[in-house]
Order: C-alpha cells, then sequence, then structure tokens
C-alpha cells in the first residue's frame, strides 16, 4: 500500500515500498534509480527528486504501484450438435460467443489500480444429445469486478434434429453466441418449411446455417374427369454447420448435403495466433457419432445419426497484464506464461486474479 500521507515517515517504510535490501540509504530512492521507477510522484502530485536533494517528505503518499492495463479474451461454451433418426441429418452446434477487448469503466479508459479483484467464470459445453432431439446450448462465460464493466460471453446453440412433420420446431437451431445448423425439414410437404439456423449474438459470433426443404412431388394417377393425385417422395436432407465466430454455418440440403461448421476466431493475446470458437459441423443422414468440439476452444459439436451428437468444447479466459506489473495474486491455479513484455494468466476454470 502507499506510504502515507502525513505523519511520521521512517526510511523503513520506504524500503518496504519500493525494495532494495538492508542497509539502505535515502539516495537509493531517486526517481529513475534501481528502486524508484522515472516519473514517480508524491501524493501530491510532485515527482521525487532524481538527483541532488532528498527528504523523507518527498516521499509522503508515494506508491510503487503504477496503474495498468489488462487485455482480455473471453470465450464461452459451445454448444452440442443435434441428434437425428437414420436417414436424415442433424445440424451442428454454434460456438460459444467469443470477446475480446480491455477491461475499463464504462466510457472511460482508466487503468487499473492496486488490489482490484477480477473474478472469471468459465462455460462449460452443451452435452452430448443422446435422443433424437435438438442440441444442448452451452454456457456463459463471465469476466466480473467492481472497477470494470463486466463482460459476459454467451453459450453457443444447439443444433437441430429431425422430425417426419414440417410442423415441428425440433429441426431448427438454437441462438446462443453462434446458432446451431438447422437440421433436415420434415417429410411431409414438398418444400416452404425450411429448418433454420439459430441467430447469433452481436459482436460475439454469426447464424447457423439453414437446410432449404425440398422433398418431391410426382404426378400419380390421372383420372377421366381430368383430376389427378399426386405422390409426396421424402428426400434425404443433410444437416447445416453451426455458426462460429469468423463465419456462418454452410447450408445444408437435399440428397444429404451436410454443412460444414462457420470458421472460428483468431487471436495472439497468448502470445501465438490461436483459433476459438468454430462451428460444429452437420450430419448427412448417414449413421454417425458427432464429433466434439475442442475443449477450451469454445467449439461446437458436431451433429449425430442415429448416433449421440458431439458435445461442445468448455470456454477459456486469458488475462494479459504487463509483466513489470503482474502481482502474481490469483486464484483457481490458472497457467501463467510471458510473452513478450506481457504475463499470460490463463484460466480453464473459474478463478481471479487481483492486481
Amino acid at each position: 500500500m502507499a506510504i502515507t500521507s502525513s505523519g511520521q515517515i521512517k526510511l523503513t517504510d520506504i524500503q518496504t515500498e519500493f525494495g532494495g535490501s538492508a542497509p539502505t540509504a535515502l539516495s537509493e530512492y531517486y526517481s529513475g534509480g534501481a528502486n524508484v521507477a522515472a516519473g514517480t510522484e508524491s501524493g501530491g502530485g510532485v515527482v521525487i527528486p532524481t538527483s541532488g536533494e532528498i527528504q523523507l517528505s518527498d516521499f509522503y503518499g508515494s506508491s510503487a504501484f503504477s496503474p495498468y492495463n489488462i487485455t482480455y479474451l473471453a470465450v464461452a461454451g459451445g454448444a452440442s450438435g443435434g441428434r437425428s433418426p437414420s436417414g436424415d441429418g442433424s445440424g451442428g452446434g454454434g460456438a460459444g460467443g467469443m470477446l475480446t477487448g480491455v477491461l475499463q469503466a464504462s466510457g472511460s479508459d482508466a487503468a487499473f489500480p492496486r488490489d482490484e479483484v477480477v473474478t472469471v467464470s468459465i462455460g462449460g459445453g452443451g452435452s452430448a444429445q443422446g435422443s433424437n432431439n435438438s442440441g444442448n446450448n452451452g454456457v456463459a462465460t463471465t469476466i466480473e469486478g467492481s472497477y470494470f464493466t463486466n463482460i459476459s460471453s454467451t453459450g453457443g446453440g444447439g443444433g437441430g434434429s429431425h422430425s417426419t412433420s414440417s410442423s415441428s420446431t425440433i429441426d431448427n437451431g438454437h441462438s446462443g453466441g453462434s446458432g446451431g445448423g438447422g437440421g433436415a425439414p420434415g417429410d411431409d410437404q414438398a418444400s416452404g418449411s425450411n429448418s433454420t439456423g439459430g441467430s447469433g449474438t452481436s459482436g460475439q459470433g454469426n447464424n447457423g446455417g439453414q437446410t432449404i426443404q425440398s422433398n418431391t412431388l410426382v404426378q400419380d394417377t390421372e383420372y377421366e374427369d381430368g383430376t389427378q393425385t399426386q405422390q409426396l417422395t421424402a428426400r434425404r436432407h443433410g444437416g447445416s454447420g453451426g455458426g462460429g465466430k469468423g463465419g456462418v454455418g454452410a447450408n445444408g440440403g437435399a440428397v444429404g448435403s451436410a454443412g460444414s461448421g462457420g470458421a472460428g476466431g483468431a487471436s495472439s493475446i497468448t502470445g501465438s495466433s490461436v483459433t476459438y470458437a468454430a462451428g460444429g459441423s452437420g450430419s448427412n443422414g448417414n449413421p454417425v457419432t458427432g464429433t466434439a468440439g475442442t475443449a477450451n476452444r469454445g467449439n461446437g459439436g458436431g451433429g449425430g445419426c442415429n448416433s449421440n451428437s458431439g458435445a461442445g468444447g468448455s470456454g477459456v479466459v486469458v488475462l494479459s497484464v504487463p509483466t513489470n506489473r503482474y502481482s502474481g495474486t490469483t486464484s483457481g491455479s490458472p497457467t501463467v506464461t510471458t510473452s513478450g513484455d506481457n504475463t499470460i494468466i490463463s484460466f480453464t476454470g473459474s478463478g481471479s486474479y487481483t492486481s
């Protein structure tokens, strides 16, 4: 904490705040020297002397701490794909919402003061779908604190399934951070009842793809009075891809054409480029177990057909702080690395960092 702003100051108070090894002398604490950063000010806003006369009173209200910025990446849990019966495809799960930026008070660029707690909660991926139904949404990831505007990225939307009835809605993808892809539409009309992809959240992800209903309607019998009967033949449809941070899910189509998942978004906050929040792919109507989304990337799971869908991948939070300001105070056992002049704090489970 800062040195007192009034009353008695001892040399040991300055040593405790700014460091140095006993025995100490006041001459070791010139601004810009080995112990005191250049430009360090007293509580009254006067820069501590860089040379010449220096007094204990020059250090009233001073602190070795300098406010700094914290940049972040927050990715929510991806959704699972839908599961459909054999012969018709299901939609891929939407990716978890992805947000990046600088933690700051609303409408300002104020840097972090000392002892502010940043609390993170990591969203889980949607569980694999084990019955013929739409997929399960992912869970939100949050970054919260009293000093800055809280961050919440939205869990991905589950992929659609398939029902023979065009009035059913289980073929539609769910909305989320990125929307789930639509599954195969109904069998009981020729066209017009498309399965829809779920909507993505603005700034976090994209929509899931849709599958256009395209069943075959052919003339069956023509009578002497000119009347006709027609026969509806259902065609196999593929499911659509779930949306990703970098793009919408691809559309599925008739005759088992499945859509791929939307592209993810790249971030270099860790020091190297990593892609997060990619959408899951739809299934084409052949029996298949959906591919699970990558853990701690927030990817959507793939659609399953006559077998379980793929689970969504869990989310992640990454904080980047200047190494010369890193406090070392964390909870939740994050992974701590360095890149250039920054310390990288990666959370795959709930925890906190204190500035």
